[in-house]
């Protein structure tokens, strides 16, 4: 079929596209059928149509487009030549052309529409379309962490005053940072739109390829807000004397309380809500390595923003066996920086699901301890346990497994109304859903 150019006058009007690369591309195919007045029109109406189809997004500057189209290549006086094949020359003289916009397209079929009026052309147009590197972000629930809302003006670390502002802003790094490390959600960036507009700005340039503005395309929207109120944050550093001995010591001490709610964008339903309360003393500090006054805040934020998340994360997506080894050690489906060595869980068999006797609604299921085991090295991905409590052989993959401070004697557990169920088909389904 008869292959047509696009001119590179049009190129710049082309918004929000994805980004053309080897490694990041892949093709959107469409198959569109267009009208126009004259047969190279009723191509060009195609080829916006099949561009907007895959993009997904409105185009501005259609009739300028459109005009542009119009210049390009003509049909060799009107005649619709065909050919059983695409040669490569053609294929790479069209992507040179568009500065693959446009991979390569074909006429499939041209003829007079109904009525003698016009003609009506069938075109198949190839698009590369971004691909994210990586994960799809796709895979996963979209979640964004607002800067929480403040009840002071300023709150008092090491005896000195930070404007509730700034420290908000850094919870809300702690936050992004422990979410992500749990690679159970796609975390948004919200914080840093000043950065993205500089960026914008310089692959909208003239020195920038034309293919580089289709990465502007990929802007993602959320599936759940994560905002909330810091009612309390200080910490304090005083220095002590014993008379007796005369030796000196500091007596340091942390607080942090905030509440907060993870909210459903669309609808603004709140799904999850809690309340934090974090009390670190000397020893706490001491053991986060927070022993000198400038390192008490972060110390105090990291806390209350690791203890924020694993809470939610063990009521929305418990940690699970992902693997029994032949030695007995067990494999979970979490690493990261929320969970460390030394931690101690109990192991959960999942029974019969519960509902809720009046609204219907499952409260999770009837869990049965059958063990308490340590983590004994933590990676990225995943991280190791070994059973201290319990038989071994009794536990399997996919049982879950919840921090816990002591060990306990085998119990029955009431539910847990924020399970996940993992359909047999693949992926999971929130208890939010």
């Amino acid at each position: 079929m008869k292959r047509y150019a696009v001119a590179i006058a049009i190129l710049p009007l082309l918004l929000f596209m994805g980004e053309i690369s080897a490694l990041h591309a892949a093709d959107g195919v469409r198959i569109v059928s267009a009208f126009g007045v004259s047969k190279k029109e009723a191509v060009v109406n195609a080829l916006l149509e099949a561009v907007q189809q895959v993009k997904g997004v409105k185009i501005s500057g259609m009739e300028k487009m459109r005009s542009s189209f119009m210049e390009a290549d003509s049909m060799h006086n009107g005649e619709n030549q065909s050919s059983s094949s695409m040669k490569s020359s053609q294929n790479q003289e069209v992507q040179k052309q568009t500065q693959g916009v446009i991979k390569s397209y074909e006429v499939l079929d041209i003829s007079r529409a109904e009525g003698g009026q016009g003609w009506q052309a069938r075109v198949k147009v190839h698009i590369p379309v971004y691909k994210t590197p990586g994960i799809s972000p796709h895979n996963r629930r979209k979640m964004a962490v607002i800067p929480f809302r403040t009840k002071q003006g300023s709150f008092s670390f090491s005896n000195k005053r930070m404007p509730a502002a700034e420290v908000a802003g850094m919870f809300a790094q702690k936050l992004v940072t422990e979410f992500t490390q749990t690679r159970k959600f796609t975390v948004l960036d919200r914080n840093y739109y000043e950065e993205f507009l500089r960026e914008k700005e310089l692959i909208l340039s003239p020195d920038a390829p034309v293919a580089e503005q289709m990465k502007l395309g990929e802007v993602l929207g959320v599936d759940y807000l994560v905002v909330g109120t810091i009612s309390d944050a200080s910490s304090s550093v005083n220095q002590y004397k014993i008379q007796l001995t005369g030796e000196k010591g500091w007596d340091r001490s942390g607080l942090f309380i905030v509440d907060y709610r993870i909210i459903v964008m669309a609808t603004r339903q709140i799904k999850w809500s809690d309340s934090v309360k974090v009390v670190l003393g000397n020893d706490d500090f001491q053991r986060l390595g927070a022993d000198r006054p400038e390192l008490m805040e972060q110390a105090i934020l990291k806390q209350a923003a690791g203890d924020l998340v694993s809470r939610a994360m063990d009521n929305i997506y418990p940690l699970r066996v992902a693997e029994v080894q032949p030695n007995g050690q067990l494999i979970l489906n979490q690493g990261g920086t929320g969970l460390k060595e030394g931690l101690l869980l109990d192991v959960f068999r999942k029974g019969k699901r519960i509902r809720d006797s009046y609204t219907g609604e499952s409260l999770g299921f009837a869990e049965t301890r059958i063990g308490t085991a340590e983590i004994v090295r933590v990676t990225a991905k995943t991280s190791y346990a070994r059973i201290i409590n319990g038989n071994p052989e009794g536990i399997s993959k996919g049982d879950i497994c919840r921090r816990t401070e002591h060990e306990t004697t085998v119990q029955e557990s009431s539910g847990r109304a924020t399970d996940v169920l993992v359909p047999d088909n693949g992926g999971v389904v929130l208890p939010f859903d």
